[in-house]
């Protein structure tokens, strides 16, 4: 199978050669992350028929999670021609085998819920989880266009979470404030000093530090709420995103290292994972 996370600014294909079992977390046998804008350009697609050419040549299937307004039919179009045989099917939030405590499940996207349920699989079992008790709870941290931190509870089930502004879109939003205010990159901003000596490192400073401190915040509040009623506070952050490394590098000055989890293939994983469980569903259906 290949699972898609049509994200807002890139796109991961992961191909999963040998299934898996229900003992560990799959994990991609290949991963390609390409720029969601230039995926469908020829150029861009160029990309994409040289990693599927280093693929097994029997067909496919393509479970697609679509977490963006990306024109999906257009890139589908050109697949099929590349790989007339290969089958491709959307996934809902419906699929994902996931209880959610939010108003609007059907709003949620995909990658936050796909994202969780992967590491509540992870948490289950015993060859992954390691020195992870069967409750802790998790927060999953993606670092990407925008920072989504949400809680897998204590019962396994979404808890819901927050909301704030990637990295990039924090230093663009700035540069709306004044004319006076540079533009600057992800590489300016990753692990920016404190305190900053010009308005370049003042800016990066703001918003690393921003975004680092704002999840050390709903972890602080997470454990709190565990201590008080007298639960174990072991919170482990799972990063997934583009920014992920750059955000674990901040948190692991306040953390310890055994508590911070780097999975930038978590959503690929809980496609294969969903895709798993329907197919075990169904088996068991049709005895």
């Amino acid at each position: 199978m290949i699972a898609v996370d049509l994200g807002n600014t890139r796109i991961k294909f992961g191909f999963f050669q040998n299934g898996s079992n229900k003992e560990t977390v799959p994990k991609p046998d290949s991963v390609l992350a390409v720029d969601s804008l230039f995926a469908v350009e020829s150029s861009g697609f160029e990309a994409v028929a040289d990693w599927l050419d280093g693929l097994e040549e029997k067909p496919a299937t393509w479970y697609i999670a679509p977490t963006s307004d990306f024109p999906w039919n257009e890139l589908q179009t050109k697949l099929t021609g590349f790989r007339p045989h290969d089958r491709f099917e959307k996934i809902s939030y419906k699929n994902i085998p996931i209880s959610v405590d939010v108003e609007f499940p059907e709003k949620l996207g995909l990658d936050r819920l796909l994202s969780v349920y992967a590491a509540s699989c992870w948490r289950t079992f015993n060859a992954d989880a390691a020195n992870l008790e069967k409750e802790t709870r998790i927060l999953v941290v993606d670092a990407g266009s925008a920072i989504t931190v949400d809680l897998l509870a204590g019962e396994g089930y979404f808890a819901g979470g927050a909301i704030l502004p990637g990295l990039n879109a924090m230093a663009e939003s700035l540069t709306k404030i004044s004319s006076q205010l540079p533009r600057i990159t992800t590489a300016d901003i990753s692990f920016a000093v404190y305190p900053g000596k010009n308005t370049e490192e003042a800016l990066a400073s703001g918003i690393y530090w921003g975004a680092v401190g704002a999840i050390r915040q709903f972890h602080q509040l997470v454990q709190t709420t565990l201590c008080d009623a007298g639960l174990p506070n072991r919170v482990p952050i799972f990063l997934v995103g583009g920014d992920a490394e750059h955000i674990r590098i901040g948190l692991s000055l306040f953390m310890e290292s055994e508590n911070l989890f780097l999975f930038p293939d978590l959503v690929l994983r809980g496609i294969a994972l969903t895709v798993q469980n329907q197919l075990v569903v169904s088996a068991y259906n049709n005895q």
